[in-house]
């Protein structure tokens, strides 16, 4: 039996086997994170940069050395309610969002302000180590060349990305908690790509947060369909290799999070393939709701804008009586397959999207539709012969859409 070209279905067992025994042996032996806790939880010094107008506030605020710095500093974008009207009697509890950037991103004033505007307290801030204009800060840290992500693990720690990135997240956390018109017990995560793969770790380390939404980004990175990743790996030798997972790989982390979950990807996404993206969600104790689009672009606008990310987010942190519909068991009948969903709306459209391809690039895969049955909040449908890799998408009376989780046959 071939599962992909040149490779049977022993090797592959083997492989994946292999993988899991790594892994396994490298998460029992962490004893610690390489920031600890008190780090992570330090309100750090800020100065607002931006005139007392301005709708969006541009703030700076210190960070850990960087080689021969002692200190960094961070540029980020600030929102509120009351920022963004000039009215501060808006500005009383508000929930917070905490939003990163992927790679190739920076500090992002339009979400700043698009969360405000959803009445959101909103700190957006850079991991490259610039300022608003993308030039470099005089006491900017590390930037996100994506090799240097992976091949400067041996160096002193405090030039590696990965621990700025991190570091930087829980101090913009730490500070816009420090803010007193923003709700010490209601605040969300937000990460897009690389934001989504520092969101799993911040989930799992900062126990502050009640929810997060990552966006493609993921853990896992040794798996054997993540290509892309894989390769930077394999540059790497054996020791440095087995360093990085152990220090950075989100797997390491998410399972401690109590954070509830929405996880938002396209199911062709070329970086953070359902291999990787399901072994991370199985991680998570909580529930998790799941927005799967086959065919959704690898990008910032394309993966934070999805209307479910504020409905989410209203949910569990403003206590919004509308919840997304969520599919709590999905039973197997001989391939036919019934679904329970919860839902305070009514479910007005079912879809099962599938595929038949066992292509070894999942990007390449051709992605299929076919309608499901509703019978109130009970969906069922029967499984065409020869699919490979399955979910439903269910969408209600709201017009809001979420997804089963993957299903590999």
């Amino acid at each position: 039996m071939r599962l992909f070209k040149g490779l049977t279905f022993f090797s592959f067992f083997a492989i994946v086997t292999f993988s899991y025994t790594i892994i396994a042996a490298q998460k029992k032996s962490i004893s610690k994170n390489v920031w600890g806790k008190k780090q992570l939880t330090t309100i750090p010094k800020y100065r607002i940069i931006s005139n007392d107008t301005a709708t969006v506030k541009e703030l700076i605020y210190e960070s850990v050395g960087y080689g021969d710095l002692p200190k960094t500093e961070v540029f980020a974008y600030y929102a509120t309610p009351g920022t963004i009207n000039h009215n501060a009697q808006l500005d009383k509890n508000l929930p917070a969002i905490v939003f990163v950037h992927g790679g190739g991103g920076k500090a992002f004033r339009e979400f700043a302000y698009l969360w405000a505007q959803r009445g959101y307290a909103v700190i957006a801030m850079d991991l490259a180590g610039n300022g608003k204009d993308g030039k470099r800060l005089p006491l900017g840290g590390p930037d996100q060349d994506p090799r240097k992500k992976f091949t400067n693990i041996d160096s002193a720690l405090n030039q590696q990305w990965v621990y700025h990135a991190v570091y930087n997240v829980a101090l913009a956390h730490s500070l816009i908690l420090s803010f007193k018109e923003v709700d010490k017990n209601n605040t969300g995560i937000i990460g897009i790509s690389w934001g989504g793969f520092l969101t799993c770790i911040s989930a799992g380390l900062d126990y502050r947060y009640k929810a997060a939404v990552p966006v493609y980004g993921c853990g896992y990175y040794f798996d054997t369909g993540g290509l892309n990743y894989r390769a930077n790996l394999n540059k790497l030798s054996k020791t440095s290799s087995e360093r990085w997972i152990k220090q950075y790989d989100p797997s390491n982390f998410i399972s401690q999070s109590k954070a509830k979950f929405l996880w938002i990807t396209g199911a062709k996404d070329q970086h953070f393939n359902p291999s990787m993206f399901s072994r991370t969600y199985n991680d998570v104790l909580s529930n998790s709701n799941f927005r799967i689009i086959s065919d959704i672009p690898h990008g910032h606008f394309e993966g934070a804008t999805p209307n479910e990310i504020a409905a989410f987010m209203n949910r569990y942190l403003k206590n919004d009586s509308y919840q997304l519909p969520y599919i709590k068991s999905i039973s197997n009948h001989t391939n036919s397959y019934t679904a329970i969903v919860s839902s305070t709306e009514p479910i007005v459209e079912a879809t099962l999207c599938f595929t038949k391809d066992s292509t070894t690039k999942f990007e390449k895969r051709v992605w299929n539709t076919l309608p499901a049955h509703i019978d109130n909040k009970t969906i069922s449908v029967q499984l065409p012969e020869g699919v490979t890799l399955w979910m439903l998408n269910i969408k209600d009376a709201k017009g809001m859409i979420v997804s089963s989780k993957y299903f590999f046959n």
